[in-house]
């Protein structure tokens, strides 16, 4: 494959950082564009594993690309959740496939692993390019749906440490080869992979039996934080991370852009649940209006956080996930511009406003739509997977 950044390129939003080229993609067409790109210029494969996948323009449009890259002889691999891909059947994959394209679906939609979900987002050519965010391949993702389309964000990053991701997304495909969750060579694997160091850093997050390396890497990086500017669509997060953030809130800055509009009201009752106890302590929060917010973006002093975790229990402890660290000042200098502009795109959360909008009866419905997405799904969800280890592990 030809380097997409072989030529120079005078812009802002491509960085050269420990040897690897990291372009950054906060417009619809840019993701596009990028995705489809990467997948135009594979020489020898590609992999690509998408929560999400529907039968849209935006879908069709992928798998063609993905079609025709199999015609000219590369080896294309597709993986897909079954929960977040519920709406599309193995039909429409079947040209794909009748070309010779590899195609695999994360989990059984009837097994009970079902409640473990993959909502990685991952794209590969050549061992060398990726491409990762929080966008799934639906029209929604890319300007395509109007006042419904979601606002959204991503990287295409080229170098050695892509090879790293590759191996990774082979393990996974491993796995996943039978139709059903394997969860002792899940939780291996994601103990193996996220064994890194370096400015340069793949995290993955999922059903291990404490937190998650990226949950980890997290809170290590917010002990010692002086700044934090964060976008989380959903904002939920455990009781350790929430006084890290607020403590970055006394003694340095904490700047929060959460969702003011979603595809789930209950995740925003849950978020707003904090706002008093943040406030309280210096934190800046800022609810975007402009479109519903799917972003996930994490800037701690120079350490830059991309990928498909929200700030949320089931993100942190439960779902596959995948997080690209990068620690480097200029691009941490360049991202929270981002977060600026999307901030002057928001609404201030204050606490007067809050205290106005808050009276008994609707604080008693945050806190239980706080419990419902941060306590039940998450509990439900532990039992179930753990249950499961517990049967396998009998059978071992």
């Amino acid at each position: 494959m030809a380097d997409i950044f072989s030529t120079p390129v005078q812009a802002d939003n491509v960085f050269n950082i420990s040897g690897h080229n990291i372009r950054v993609l906060t417009q619809p067409q840019d993701r596009l564009d990028g995705v489809l790109s990467v997948i135009a210029g594979a020489q020898r494969t590609v992999r690509m594993f998408s929560y999400m996948f529907h039968a849209d323009q935006t879908g069709c449009e992928v798998l063609d690309a993905l079609t025709a890259a199999v015609q000219r002889g590369v080896r294309v691999e597709l993986m897909i959740d079954s929960f977040g891909s519920s709406e599309i059947s193995n039909e429409f994959f079947a040209p794909f496939i009748k070309e010779g394209g590899h195609y695999w679906c994360f989990n059984s939609r009837w097994n009970l692993g079902y409640f473990v979900r993959n909502h990685q987002k991952i794209l590969i050519a050549d061992e060398r390019h990726a491409v990762i965010g929080g966008f799934n391949i639906t029209d929604n993702y890319f300007g395509r749906a109007g006042a419904q389309s979601w606002q959204d964000f991503g990287i295409i990053i080229s170098g050695d440490k892509v090879s790293v991701l590759a191996g990774y997304y082979d393990d996974l495909t491993n796995l996943a080869r039978s139709g059903a969750i394997h969860y002792l060579k899940l939780r291996k694997l994601i103990r193996e992979w996220s064994s890194q160091s370096g400015s340069i850093q793949w995290l993955i997050g999922g059903p291990t039996n404490h937190m998650s390396p990226w949950a980890r890497t997290l809170k290590r990086d917010l002990n010692t934080a002086q700044r934090l500017d964060l976008v989380s669509a959903y904002f939920s997060p455990s009781q350790s991370i929430l006084r890290r953030i607020s403590k970055v809130a006394r003694n340095g800055e904490s700047r929060l852009i959460l969702a003011g509009k979603t595809d789930n009201r209950a995740t925003i009752g849950a978020a707003r649940s904090l706002y008093t106890y943040l406030l309280k302590r210096g934190a800046r929060i800022f609810e975007f209006q402009s479109l519903p917010l799917h972003m996930k973006l994490v800037v701690i002093d120079d350490a830059c956080y991309v990928g498909s975790s929200n700030l949320d229990m089931r993100s942190l402890f439960i779902n596959m996930e995948i997080m690209l660290r990068v620690e480097d000042a200029a691009l941490a200098r360049y991202l929270r511009t981002i977060v600026s502009d999307m901030a002057s795109h928001s609404e201030p959360q204050t606490l007067e406003l809050h205290r106005k909008r808050a009276g008994w009866l609707r604080r008693m419905l945050w806190f239980g739509k706080y419990l419902l997405v941060n306590t039940v799904d998450y509990t439900v969800g532990r039992r179930i997977k753990f249950g499961l280890m517990k049967k396998v592990e009998k059978r071992a």
